[in-house]
């Protein structure tokens, strides 16, 4: 029986076209899931799956997040612009007019602003009450200050209309204020300021202060309490949304030089939380400098716009730090002393007298210092 030519053609053909796809079936199945030497379907794994056949399988590799930008922080302590009872210091832009060189230098400089800034109210029933112009929010601004915190024992010296007129005085400055609000809530909430594209988030408490100047969910007023389990829960969730946290504590003792295990223990819980550095204020002179974990704490920074009281009053510092993605690096401080009501950068035997200060209680904190010129280094052991 003889075939056509044709018949035979289409057959090859047919049979080729099988053979084909039978191919081309096996390719893609071995591409998507590999078999095993056992003839078992191998687990597939990322550089298997990154082939043409799957082009999107590479995008879902977890890349490791971008480093956070470097960032520089200086901080001082209290500012009033007045002595108790309202006497006036002087022009505020005059009172900084030496140390504003020094604070425009970082990318973010933070105060403790211990005092109303208002010519209204009525003077609270308490030993000494301050009360500051509102033009002082505007000097500020142009001495470099970024952010204050207003959550101490003073920022209600004259009432609720007062501290009214300083945080619209400060708005306008474009000064951030930290630490007090129209509510609790308010005035528990970060503040974040925005450098670099990096967040930088800063909260504020007050341990010591009239149980009244408080905020409550109706009235306005600081951030004091004494619930530092709250506390802490604010800077745990402040810390994971923000690339940085920056906690001022209004806490310890006046005219101690140590501070009290009460603050060492806080200041080191709230680094364990989450905050990169720790700011102290309150006790009018200057308290060490502490490394913990990847964090800092500046237990005091002193006075540094003030009516001093005593000569230990006087001395103060302008402490510089860097945040970086490794933790706070690069920790420095120049010494300052308040001459009538004005600080001013000093340098010889008056300035290295300052830092000596800084050292003995920085080096009781266990953090290695060293002294050059008119500059105080502080770093981990």
């Amino acid at each position: 029986m003889r075939i056509r030519a044709t018949s035979v053609t289409s057959v090859v053909i047919a049979l080729a076209v099988v053979a084909l796809s039978t191919a081309s079936c096996s390719k893609g199945a071995s591409a998507s899931k590999p078999a095993s030497s056992s003839g078992e379907e191998a687990p597939l794994v990322a550089s298997q799956a990154a082939d043409a056949n799957n082009p999107d399988a590479a995008a879902t590799k977890e890349l490791p997040p971008a480093p956070r930008p470097d960032l520089t922080i200086t901080a001082v302590g209290d500012l009033t612009f007045s002595r108790s009872g309202g006497a006036s210091f002087g022009t505020p832009k005059k009172l900084l007019s030496n140390v504003k060189a020094t604070l425009k230098k970082a990318d973010i400089t933070y105060g403790n602003l211990e005092t109303p800034l208002s010519a209204r109210g009525k003077a609270a029933d308490k030993t000494f009450t301050f009360r500051g112009p509102k033009s002082a929010a505007a000097a500020m601004a142009s001495a470099g200050f970024d952010i204050v915190s207003v959550s101490n024992n003073h920022s209600l010296d004259y009432g609720r209309s007062a501290f009214a007129d300083t945080r619209s005085a400060l708005k306008k400055a474009k000064v951030a204020a930290v630490g007090g609000g129209k509510n609790k809530k308010e005035a528990w909430k970060p503040v974040v300021i925005k450098r670099k594209k990096a967040t930088v988030a800063f909260l504020a408490f007050s341990e010591i202060t009239p149980a009244n100047f408080a905020a409550t969910s109706t009235k306005s007023g600081c951030s004091y309490t004494q619930d530092f389990a709250a506390v802490k829960k604010a800077v745990k969730a402040a810390a994971k949304k923000y690339d940085y946290l920056i906690v001022g504590m209004h806490w310890g003792i006046e005219s101690q030089y140590a501070p009290t295990a009460h603050q060492v223990k806080e200041g080191r819980a709230l680094i364990k939380a989450g905050a990169a550095a720790v700011l102290g204020s309150h006790p009018h002179v200057l308290q060490g400098v502490e490394f913990y974990k990847k964090g800092l704490i500046a237990y005091s920074m002193g006075n540094f716009v003030f009516s001093p009281g005593s000569a230990k009053g006087r001395d103060s510092a302008i402490l510089t730090l860097k945040l970086t993605d490794k933790g706070v690096t690069e920790v420095s401080a120049k010494p300052v002393k308040i001459e009538g009501f004005t600080p001013k950068v000093k340098s010889g035997t008056a300035g290295k007298r300052i830092l000596n200060i800084l050292k003995k209680g920085s080096k009781a904190r266990g953090t290695k210092v060293s002294i050059k010129g008119n500059t105080i280094t502080f770093k981990k052991k």
